[in-house]
């Protein structure tokens, strides 16, 4: 399995250098498929040394999957990127009926049938009449085309009209008293979980701050940032709300997923 994930690493980074260099050769901005957490990783370790501007977006704020441009150095501000990220709408026929709404490996498994490499889909949220699905555009007419069904329901798709910035939905705000104000401390509270586990999502790669992994357990929090952790949502800290008598510091966040 370490050779399999070595090799894939490889492949990445050679795949990376790659498409930066076409961007430095061609004065253009060129773009990956979108990325996991393992090859954000990659990226923001190695770009430096790539001689080119380096930006990740995943669609919407806070995505997981996330696509990089490369664009050379005289490319500045938002305003020149372009990423070729359609989001669609999946909605499933007669929702409200449904005994059992599909899931989300239901829907990944519906979409990965249709033939599909895994880099050209982004994330999934699900939604109350289905889900939004963000992908490469090169492929958006062809899976709308092909994906038909998602577990036993019928579905169709269509360009998601919707604010993007609602994604996600409203997260719900919530108040953590810790000791410290170190990522394992902060997850465990936030979360629900004991100290234990939320060190393990950390060792295990899982957490990132503000978009970026993170595999120190105490590494320090502050107000504005946003802690993800993979399969179990996000937090914002939106505040320290104060200390107690005993010493611990009381947290404002907002949790989503």
């Amino acid at each position: 399995a370490v050779k399999v994930e070595n090799k894939e690493a490889k492949w990445i980074e050679s795949h990376l250098r790659d498409l930066a260099a076409q961007a430095d050769r061609f004065c253009m901005p060129v773009y990956s498929d979108f990325l996991d957490t393992a090859g954000q990783e990659i990226l923001l370790s190695m770009q430096k040394q790539l001689g080119v501007q380096v930006a990740l977006d995943g669609g919407y704020e806070g995505a997981e999957r996330r696509m990089a441009s490369f664009c050379p150095p005289f490319f500045y501000g938002d305003e020149e990127i372009s990423y070729p990220i359609l989001c669609l709408e999946i909605c499933l026929q007669g929702a409200r009926f449904l005994k059992k709404k599909p899931q989300h490996r239901d829907y990944l498994g519906a979409v990965l049938g249709t033939g599909l490499d895994r880099r050209k889909i982004g994330d999934i949220v699900l939604t109350e009449e289905g889900a939004v699905l963000f992908v490469c555009e090169d492929i958006a007419g062809y899976l709308t085309e092909n994906l038909r069904q998602i577990g036993s329901a019928d579905v169709t798709l269509r360009p998601y009209t919707g604010d993007l910035s609602q994604i996600g939905g409203s997260g719900k705000e919530i108040l953590i008293s810790v000791a410290s104000l170190r990522l394992d401390a902060v997850l465990s509270h936030g979360f629900g979980v004991g100290r234990t586990e939320a060190a393990d999502w950390v060792r295990a790669g899982r957490v990132q701050i503000n978009h970026r992994p993170c595999g120190k357990g105490d590494a320090p929090i502050e107000a504005g940032m946003i802690l993800t952790v993979r399969g179990k949502g996000r937090l914002k800290i939106l505040e320290a709300a104060g200390v107690s008598k005993s010493g611990r510091t009381h947290l404002r966040a907002e949790r989503f997923g």
